[in-house]
């Protein structure tokens, strides 16, 4: 594919403008990333230098540039391709970006990695890009279906992302697991499409009692009062949520 194809490619995605509830199988992975972004940047947006500005590293619609700006910070937006509202400041891929006259003080890269062809790459130039004692906010799938296809590269865990960090000059600060076993169980289910192959009632009938199951799993999962008073641990969760700092 060409570098033009590609980009019509890519600009004809749709990326969500907000971090509010969503529906089908994002919400637990909205949820969780939107709690945790909430809680880690604002700290960090206040430890700041008071004139930084704050980079979101593939902003694509900027869901969270309201935050940043409501800590009365300056909102650079980054991507490959112009978003639909004509926000992004700077083009081009993380891979390849230059390091400014300024490096960032914060670096904010939500639910991206996945997406860049060469991590390596991207992790250099996201030290690039960030001053020496600053600070990137970065949330990466663990557990999450194919998506933005063909440009889903991969999964991390945390100890990936630790390797990472450590060869390409961050230490990482904080590192979590967001989401829990019942959650990511309400994903695949909510992921799968459930079809007759054929007209016949009885494969009418299998896909009606299919999906109704499916349907009555995912809202037992989604409810608080399954998992109240009982630990559930698993080695399964959504999303990474890691602070790297720049040494």
């Amino acid at each position: 594919m060409t570098p033009a194809a590609e980009e019509i490619a890519l600009s004809a995605f749709r990326h969500r403008v907000d971090y509010a509830d969503a529906a089908g199988r994002d919400r637990w992975t909205v949820r969780a990333v939107n709690a945790w972004v909430q809680a880690a940047l604002p700290p960090l947006l206040a430890a700041a230098p008071p004139q930084a500005a704050v980079l979101d590293a593939g902003c694509a619609e900027q869901p969270f540039r309201a935050l940043v700006e409501a800590h009365g910070r300056r909102y650079v937006g980054m991507d490959v391709v112009q978003n639909r509202s004509h926000s992004v400041d700077l083009l081009g891929p993380l891979e390849e970006v230059a390091a400014p006259a300024e490096p960032y003080g914060v670096v904010l890269c939500t639910e991206v990695l996945e997406h860049v062809k060469n991590i390596d790459a991207a992790f250099a130039g996201l030290r690039r890009v960030t001053a020496t004692g600053g600070a990137v906010v970065t949330t990466v799938p663990f557990v999450f279906p194919l998506h933005m296809e063909p440009y889903d590269y991969r999964r991390l865990t945390l100890h990936g992302m630790q390797q990472l960090a450590a060869d390409h000059g961050f230490v990482v600060e904080t590192a979590d697991r967001l989401g829990r076993l019942p959650e990511v169980l309400a994903m695949l289910v909510s992921d799968a499409s459930i079809l007759p192959v054929s007209r016949s009632v009885v494969a009418k009938a299998k896909v009606a009692a299919l999906r109704f199951a499916a349907a009555s799993m995912v809202r037992l999962l989604d409810s608080s009062a399954l998992s109240r008073g009982v630990a559930i641990n698993s080695n399964c969760y959504l999303t990474n949520g890691v602070v790297l700092r720049a040494v």
